[in-house]
């Protein structure tokens, strides 16, 4: 990124699913306009939720009874890749334009734009790899799985042999798009109960950084950790903020009209495939 650019930060809590994901629209379709700066959000889940990408077909993957009966939110993404349950993690998205970037192409935004976490490990004592260098030096990349954070694509995050998150993007003009998951703990039981499939051993797959650490953290201490990597990692100047007035508008009228739809989460999205490269999605999950 452009030395000393001045971003908007949101630090947004806690919300259920559908909130989450028509804010981040919201602030992507914002910055299509050119109303808003480049923003760097935090957020979180409540309740518990599965999320899924936009070309997944989520009845072939989920339980949606038994999810309901639960209280577990269900809801479809604007980005690509797979399932990932959503309990208890921070996760962040960046929108911004590609002039933020010093590299353009999807591998290589993903990789600049997921250096910060890197570095955020750094600081918890952490070495986190991508998983095409892991992969290129012991030959042994996972096979997709429809299960997130059971498969590799270049440029997951590895610890310890293991993935730890996910990340995904979307792309339409000239701004980039990108959300992650760093998860703070994992249930392995429940983030898998309610998939028809559920993935085998995937204790030996996946990772958290209360499992690496050996310790307890709480939402609040990674947040820290994640502003102060950002700013020294890219070399910005961010601003506490809030939504703009539009933006809010705009993601209440996502929300009710399109996340909460049950048309958008359970039509399948592989009749959009020609749309990939005019809509440029991107996943590495």
């Amino acid at each position: 990124m452009a030395s000393l650019n001045r971003w908007r930060f949101l630090s947004s809590g806690f919300s259920d699913a559908y909130t989450n994901m028509a804010v981040d629209e919201a602030l992507f379709l914002e910055r299509i306009s050119g109303n808003t700066p480049s923003t760097f959000r935090i957020y979180s889940w409540r309740p518990a939720a599965y999320s899924f990408g936009y070309f997944q077909k989520v009845e072939k993957e989920l339980d949606l009874p038994v999810c309901g009966s639960k209280g577990i939110d269900v809801v479809r993404r604007m980005t690509g890749g797979g399932i990932i349950y959503h309990d208890q993690e921070l996760t962040y998205s960046i929108t911004c334009s590609k002039d933020d970037l010093k590299t353009a192409n999807i591998k290589g935004s993903f990789k600049e734009l997921c250096s910060f976490i890197i570095k955020g490990y750094e600081k918890m004592g952490i070495k986190a790899d991508f998983a095409d260098e892991v992969n290129s030096a012991k030959k042994n990349k996972r096979e997709f799985s429809s299960f997130c954070f059971n498969s590799n694509e270049e440029s997951d995050l590895i610890v310890e042999g293991k993935k730890i998150g996910g990340n995904a993007q979307r792309r339409r003009k000239n701004i980039i798009f990108q959300h992650g998951s760093i998860p703070i703990r994992i249930d392995i039981e429940k983030s898998i109960a309610n998939l028809h499939k559920p993935p085998c051993d995937i204790e030996k797959n996946i990772s958290s950084l209360e499992s690496i650490l050996k310790k307890k953290l709480t939402f609040s201490e990674v947040e820290h950790i994640l502003i102060e990597s950002f700013r020294e990692t890219f070399r910005v100047e961010m601003e506490a903020g809030s939504l703009t007035e539009k933006e809010e508008k705009l993601a209440d009228e996502l929300r009710e009209s399109k996340y909460l739809n049950l048309k958008w989460k359970l039509n399948s999205r592989t009749d959009l495939c020609n749309c990939v490269k005019k809509e440029n999605y991107a996943n590495c999950c």
